[in-house]
């Protein structure tokens, strides 16, 4: 029984990893066309509103789904996971529609708030999606607290698919003349309700073919609840979405500062929308670790059913922070060179590889919130800690931003998340050994890390010597040099045993990489 669950876990890790990172990959993508039609410009008007998508994104994808999937394994029986469903959806549905009738009224005051009183049509389109969150969260965490995992993914895929033929259509309509640039932004954000309704189908579709008597009357019967379970969902929602909440920040403050030392408006905006070049690599770089925290919440469903399934948490948390720092190390090592391939130019390069160390920060940052979930009497220092990481963030932006502008940005967060960071560490500094996070591992992993990205670096510029920088050549640097950086990383970790067998046939293949290069216990 034990060894089905590690191998029910494992494959609906890697379905939902897999599936997470075709559809971030797409959201890398489609920005390459959206920015290289719309300009920086046009992608800052699209950009600026992005922050409130990403809201509706963690709490129908990531934040609620995971919580409510923790609280969904928690019940003895069908009939109890049904009431508890439909309550969750009600509560849901009410706070939906509250929260949609606060973004909508208040749109054009946010819109001055952000510096260009013209996005409050963006903002009013894109508040409309929150009305599917009760229907994606509730089920989402319904499938996933039996580690089924395929409805989260095949509606995620579908869903962005058609949200990303939106956004290129209305980038097309306003390369063509046939919009302005505000309706572009409308257009292209009204994706997110319209790709959300093809995903709510796809898992009503699933929720109704299975038999789960949910329209069946049963008799009364009780729900079990975690106590403290407000203040989890709380802190799985806020530290999942912690990217976003800096978004915010940047969003509402980021102008006025660029503008301190009299930089016009219009330059302004162009050196915003270089800065959110960044976005779809972080979020492309965190899903390993989201993926992984929707497969361990289910699991810890009481304290002796934790203990049981210490080892497989334990394993997990191990694999994905080394994927995290290699990630990490990598994305840094080659930034100009992704930079050119993506965004036709460099600009902004050292703030962008700068804010790439939010990957493996927020990795770990999500993992050690998920994973001490449960331990009620930490959930109120954990909420103190990221309402200062905000704090930290806003006064560190006005300090650099207005003389270091966009990598001023980039320090601000990278060291707003530290502080979450080292405060959790610190908090449970005692019980360290069960968070897998001894000094050795992180020590080698991460100069495992530094040492692959400085081989990486040192290529990258030998070969610059050949050739001219351009997209071209960009291209052919990033083909040739990432799979080098994998082979390199992928060295130290065999030579310094950094995973064990086990940890090593979590990996996607893993069981066949085992025996190619002859790991063994």
């Amino acid at each position: 029984m034990q060894r089905e669950t590690i191998s029910k876990a494992v494959k609906g890790t890697w379905v939902l990893t897999i599936a997470s990172l075709f559809s971030e990959l797409l959201s890398a993508i489609y920005r390459i066309p959206l920015q290289n039609i719309v300009g920086d410009r046009g992608y800052f008007i699209y950009q600026q509103v992005y922050p409130i998508y990403g809201i509706f994104s963690v709490l129908a994808l990531t934040g609620l789904p995971v919580v409510l999937s923790k609280s969904f394994a928690q019940q003895n029986d069908q009939a109890a996971k049904n009431k508890l469903l439909k309550i969750s959806f009600v509560i849901m549905m009410a706070a939906a529609i509250g929260l949609i009738f606060v973004i909508w009224s208040s749109a054009r005051y946010l819109a001055i708030f952000m510096g260009d009183p013209s996005l409050y049509h963006e903002i009013r389109t894109v508040s409309l999606a929150f009305i599917l969150v009760p229907f994606e969260a509730s089920l989402r965490g319904y499938f996933q607290s039996d580690l089924v995992m395929e409805p989260s993914a095949f509606s995620q895929v579908l869903e962005q698919l058609i949200r990303i033929i939106i956004i290129i259509g209305s980038a097309v309509l306003f390369g063509r003349g046939a919009i302005n640039i505000y309706q572009m932004g409308a257009l292209a954000n009204s994706g997110a309700f319209i790709g959300g309704i093809f995903a709510v189908f796809i898992l009503l579709f699933t929720f109704l073919k299975s038999e789960n008597k949910f329209f069946i009357k049963t008799p009364e019967v009780n729900i079990e609840l975690e106590h403290g379970l407000g203040m989890e969902i709380v802190l799985i929602i806020l530290f999942t979405g912690i990217t976003i909440f800096y978004q915010f920040i940047d969003s509402f403050s980021m102008l006025r500062l660029l503008m301190h030392n009299s930089m016009p408006l219009h330059q302004a905006e162009i050196m915003k929308g270089v800065f959110d070049r960044a976005q779809p690599l972080i979020q492309l770089g965190i899903v390993i670790s989201l993926s992984f925290i929707s497969t361990i919440m289910p699991q810890l469903k009481k304290t002796n059913q934790t203990d049981q399934n210490k080892p497989l948490i334990k394993r997990m948390v191990r694999v994905c922070l080394l994927l995290s720092i290699a990630e990490t190390a990598g994305l840094v090592a080659l930034m100009p060179d992704i930079n050119m391939m993506l965004f036709t130019n460099t600009s902004g390069s050292v703030a962008l590889a700068i804010y790439m160390c939010s990957i493996f920060l927020v990795s770990t940052i999500n993992l050690l919130v998920a994973v001490t979930s449960g331990d009620s009497s930490k959930n109120l220092s954990k909420l103190v800690l990221f309402i200062a990481s905000l704090v930290f963030k806003i006064v560190l932006n006005i300090l650099l931003v207005p003389s270091m502008h966009i990598t001023g940005s980039a320090i601000a967060t990278v060291l707003s998340e530290c502080v979450i960071l080292f405060g959790i560490m610190f908090i449970y500094r005692s019980s360290l050994g069960f968070l897998v996070l001894s000094w050795d591992f992180v020590l080698k992993t991460a100069v495992a890390g530094l040492v692959m990205a400085l081989m990486i670096r040192a290529l990258e510029k030998f070969m610059l010597n050949f050739m001219e920088l351009t997209r071209l050549s960009s291209v052919l640097i990033n083909v040739i040099l990432i799979p080098i950086g994998v082979v390199i990383f992928l060295f130290f970790a065999v030579e310094w045993k950094l995973l064990k067998k086990s940890e090593w046939e979590i990996l996607p293949f893993g069981k066949h990489l085992v025996k190619l290069i002859k790991i063994e216990d």
